[in-house]
């Protein structure tokens, strides 16, 4: 026996021989082996992770990827049922890799009973088919969110809410139109019932997924759910989802601006606001939407009261209420909603409303309605605008009691001077820059007027070359009057080329407010409002508002962050958006933000 084991061992010595081959850490196979025996799945367990870790940071990881999703998936399904310690574990080295075949094992997960162990399953398993954009798990996600939300007992307490934000988070990520009717139930909750940081989110999701089916509980919600007045609430939310439906959701609207839509009229009036509130309302959501199917009616009533001429047609009343006569005209509202109409019809940028527009901008003296007035016919443009622009930047001026001092009497003569810049091509610039040269025979108007030179000046040098001016655009080093006009060319110029919008989008990090206003504009107005989609102009926006998230940006950029959210709510990709399944998704976890 003695001489049996020493030949043995020479024989391996010599290589005669061959010893046993060590496993490989880096094989998915080695572990899988160890998982599915109960006896070593403890260690099996420990030495995957490290894999997962070592592959998830790597660069180049396409092949153990997918290899991940076709060997290691399958084994996590199988064992799901016998290693229950081991669960959390799994959806925690699931959430890792993000790989959307695992949506086999997240749909298992899903299931609140109550218990600190299912919310936590529950809340990995989300997390992960977030991150993978895993579109197999939309019904079990539609499933478990309809149960929550009809019943909320398992997501109360004091982290109420968490889990149906993540999954109506979940739910517009991955785009299906199947999860309108829940997301739309979700709004329909009292806030005795649900958090409104779940109406928000599913506001948010409802956008994402840009079904017209949800149009009556966007715009109903705002009058049936109370919120905080900031730039994310739920009024706010339901903006951007219409912006992104866009012109379907145009006639619903319509409705609401007339006082034609009931269920709005009922709940407006139970809580006693009159029409004019809706009304400007419905004029804030058209001009964000930015559709031409809503000028003639936007037109037909803007105030007329105080600065009509001749011909001028009359305002059109509120419709009656129900049962009751019908509504005077309210005169002393006429300015504000002459204000939010006029906003409209620039956002829109349809001539149509030139004549309706011009005879307010040259007689009214109000600030509240004369300048936005006279910014609408800058962003509408065209001979008429300018001509309009020209006698208010050598006649206008405000009523003396409406502003700080005499030096601003004709604060709306410079405004002017921006805003026909603006509006002029090459062939009417000339008519600006005589009328900016007559009105500065006034020092204060003057200096106020010099920032305008370099636009003129880029008008005279580029002339109607498209290219020219979007090289302006893309110089980071140019003054910012330069790079909007340049920005608003290159939209009249050049409507629905989608690289030069992107030029636009990335210009949105210029450094002045009123700047970025008109970038985000301009780029989805080139592309008819949403109609051609620009995912890289999204997130273009998206990464320089991103990059800006820990800086204190001072409160007079808070229109054009505004601004930027209708427009990426626009030009985003809408629909299904799985990970592709042979590759790390790109996407990052997010976490549910706390309301």
């Amino acid at each position: 026996m003695r001489k049996l084991v020493a030949a043995s061992l020479l024989a391996v010595a010599l290589g005669l021989v061959p010893a046993c081959k060590p496993a490989d850490p880096n094989s998915w196979d080695t572990h899988i082996e160890h998982i599915k025996d109960s006896g070593s799945r403890a260690k099996g367990f420990n030495n995957l992770e490290r894999l997962v870790k070592s592959v998830s940071t790597a660069k180049d990881n396409a092949a153990q990827f997918k290899a991940f999703g076709e060997k290691v998936v399958p084994a996590f399904a199988e064992i799901w049922d016998d290693a229950a310690e081991q669960q959390t574990k799994m959806l925690q080295i699931l959430l890792e890799m993000g790989h959307p075949a695992a949506s086999t094992v997240w749909n298992k997960s899903l299931g609140l009973d109550g218990s600190s162990e299912a919310r936590e399953r529950t809340k990995l398993a989300l997390q992960g088919i977030l991150k993978a954009r895993a579109v197999d798990s939309v019904d079990a996600v539609i499933e478990e969110f309809q149960k929550v939300v009809a019943d909320p007992k398992n997501d109360s307490g004091e982290r109420a809410g968490e889990l149906r934000v993540l999954m109506a988070k979940t739910l517009g990520v991955l785009g299906d139109k199947k999860a309108t009717p829940a997301l739309v139930a979700a709004m329909e909750q009292t806030v005795d019932n649900q958090p409104v940081a779940v109406h928000r989110t599913a506001a948010d999701a409802l956008g994402r997924i840009a079904d017209p089916a949800a149009t009556d509980a966007l715009i109903t919600v705002t009058y049936r759910v109370p919120d905080s007045p900031t730039s994310t609430n739920i009024g706010e939310k339901a903006k951007q989802a219409l912006a992104a439906i866009g012109e379907p959701a145009i006639p619903k609207v319509l409705q609401m601006f007339k006082g034609e839509h009931d269920e709005v009229q009922t709940l407006a009036a139970s809580h006693g606001l009159q029409q004019f509130n809706v009304q400007n309302a419905g004029a804030g959501l058209l001009g964000a939407m930015g559709r031409e199917s809503a000028v003639d009616d936007l037109i037909a009533y803007l105030p007329k009261d105080g600065c009509a001429t001749a011909g001028d047609v009359p305002t059109k009343k509120p419709s009656p209420k129900k049962g009751g006569e019908e509504e005077p005209a309210i005169n002393e509202q006429a300015g504000n909603t002459r204000a939010v109409i006029a906003n409209a019809l620039g956002l829109i940028g349809d001539k149509r409303a030139v004549a309706a527009l011009c005879p307010c901008a040259k007689s009214s003296k109000n600030p509240g309605d004369m300048f936005p007035i006279a910014e609408a016919l800058g962003r509408i443009g065209g001979t008429e605008a300018v001509d309009c622009l020209v006698d208010v930047i050598k006649t206008g001026e405000y009523d003396q009691e409406s502003v700080q001092n005499s030096d601003y009497i004709h604060q709306i003569r410079w405004e002017a001077g921006r805003f026909a810049l603006q509006a002029a091509s090459a062939e009417d610039i000339g008519k600006v820059k005589e009328a900016i040269a007559a009105a500065s025979s006034e020092e204060n108007v003057a200096k106020e007027m010099a920032p305008w030179a370099a636009g003129i000046a880029v008008v005279e040098e580029c002339k109607s070359d498209k290219d020219c001016y979007l090289g302006k655009v893309k110089d980071s080093s140019a003054d910012w009057i330069v790079r909007e006009k340049a920005a608003i060319e290159v939209m009249r110029m050049a409507p629905g080329d989608v690289a030069a919008a992107t030029e636009i989008s990335k210009a949105y990090k210029v450094r002045n407010p009123d700047a970025r206003v008109t970038m985000t504009w301009a780029a989805a107005t080139m592309l008819g409002d949403g109609e051609t989609k620009c995912p890289a102009c999204a997130k273009a926006f998206e990464d320089i508002r991103n990059a800006e998230k820990d800086s204190r940006i001072d409160k007079s950029f808070q229109l054009s962050v505004l601004m930027a959210r209708y427009t990426i709510a626009k030009l985003r990709a809408t629909g299904p958006t799985a990970a592709p399944a042979d590759s790390k998704s790109e996407s990052k976890e997010e976490k549910p933000a706390a309301e």
